[in-house]
């Protein structure tokens, strides 16, 4: 009986803890009530705050039953605030307040956003109303996102970069901000699924696969902007070189003669002895064009077909 006594107490206790946590930010006011939003505007210029087209205010009470619509759907009850004018008295959502992404996540939780909380935004503590404007006032998807990421923002401006600044995509078309994926990305399984996209033709499946471009496009590429075309990490051959070696052909040095003995016959060697270095240190892709992989093997080599020349 004091085991189950004890026990008792203590789900009581967390009950109450749990409540408690729940109503932060309420008014703690037994006698507050709901009063509707005609009220608020007796005080407060809808066309001001802009709430006139705001989606919030088109909301019906059979679409979300059992929460009030209007201004104190986010604002709770406004019956003390409007007599006595505190704002004390009712959900103000100043930035110092703790409870302002709770309350949105009261609604929205269920509405495509049960990641939030693993989110990298939500354990960095950014509130919903540093991205997201209220009563009215409405973020461009990109214009919020600058705020934080500068730096992404100004690769954008690099020589070879994503159509972002010239309106054809913005920042939610490869990340979801309230996602826990890896960069936000929305992509389940590889982060290459985000590039696939739009770029299908590349995904494959080949034959004669590249094994990065299975891997990770950000191998190669960057997302966001580079100088370099293509949006290439580095230049040829540099880029190639960080996994792959010269061929051999790079380091011969044939005879200077002009005419040089190939398989018993004469041939003009109109580059000299540099030739070969010409040949072999410039684009790879010159001779190897189809670097994302390949459904026809590479006859003329030894490498069953991963040459990748086709």
């Amino acid at each position: 009986m004091r085991f189950q006594g004890k026990l008792l107490f203590l789900v009581v206790a967390a009950v109450l803890l749990v409540a408690a946590v729940a109503t932060a930010g309420d008014v703690p006011m037994a006698d507050n009530a709901y009063i509707g939003s005609e009220a608020c505007f007796d005080c407060h210029d809808a066309a001001d705050l802009g709430m006139q087209a705001d989606v919030h205010m088109q909301i019906q009470s059979f679409e979300v039953q059992g929460r009030e619509v209007g201004c104190e759907g986010c604002h709770g009850p406004g019956k003390l605030h409007a007599e006595e004018g505190d704002p004390e008295l009712i959900r103000t959502f100043a930035e110092e307040a703790d409870y302002s992404n709770q309350v949105c996540m009261d609604c929205h939780a269920t509405k495509n956003l049960p990641e939030w909380e693993a989110s990298i935004h939500a354990l960095e503590a950014v509130a919903c109303t540093e991205c997201h404007g209220v009563h009215g006032e409405r973020n461009k998807p990109n214009e919020a996102c600058n705020t934080c990421h500068a730096d992404s923002r100004a690769a954008f401006e690099l020589p070879s970069h994503h159509p972002l600044r010239e309106g054809k995509m913005n920042c939610s078309s490869c990340h979801n901000p309230h996602s826990a994926t890896e960069f936000m990305l929305k992509s389940r399984m590889r982060k290459a699924d985000v590039c696939y996209t739009c770029h299908q033709g590349i995904e494959g499946p080949y034959i004669f696969e590249h094994p990065p471009v299975q891997e990770d496009c950000s191998l190669c590429h960057l997302p966001h902007g580079s100088a370099v075309n293509n949006l290439l990490t580095a230049s040829e051959p540099t880029l190639c070189l960080q996994c792959h070696d010269y061929h051999f052909h790079s380091g011969y040095r044939p005879p200077e003669d002009e005419i040089v003995d190939v398989g018993g016959f004469e041939r003009e060697n109109p580059w000299g002895h540099e030739g070969f270095r010409i040949a072999y240190t410039t684009n790879c892709t010159g001779c190897h064009a189809r670097i994302h992989g390949s459904d026809t093997p590479s006859q003329t080599t030894t490498n069953y077909g991963k040459g990748l020349t086709q």
